[in-house]
């Protein structure tokens, strides 16, 4: 497992962006998860919590979620309860159109 993150470490070195390191993280504490985990330990709840609170700075989610809706990827069916809570906080103006 050292020899794993010693190389994860040297490719993130190497590339340098935050996003790949990321998505590289996520990708070994899945697989932590799946393949060294018993069962009973998965389901610990004190491990595994069920929300995750992520912040975020206000200009960039803003300037995020804009970029989404001007190219269509802001779908109003997902989740519209909790968008909608977002679009408010955030006072964004541009309402989805239909």
């Amino acid at each position: 497992m050292n020899l794993f993150i010693g190389l994860l470490n040297l490719a993130i070195d190497e590339y340098n962006d935050r996003a790949s390191y990321l998505a590289q993280k996520a990708e070994v504490i899945a697989e932590i998860e799946l393949f060294y985990l018993l069962p009973f330990q998965r389901r610990w709840r004190t491990w595994f919590l069920e929300v995750i609170f992520y912040r975020a700075d206000v200009k960039e989610a803003r300037k995020y979620i804009k970029e989404a809706i001007k190219n269509g990827e802001w779908k109003k069916d997902d989740w519209p309860e909790m968008k909608n809570k977002i679009l408010k906080l955030l006072s964004i103006e541009d309402a989805i159109k239909d």
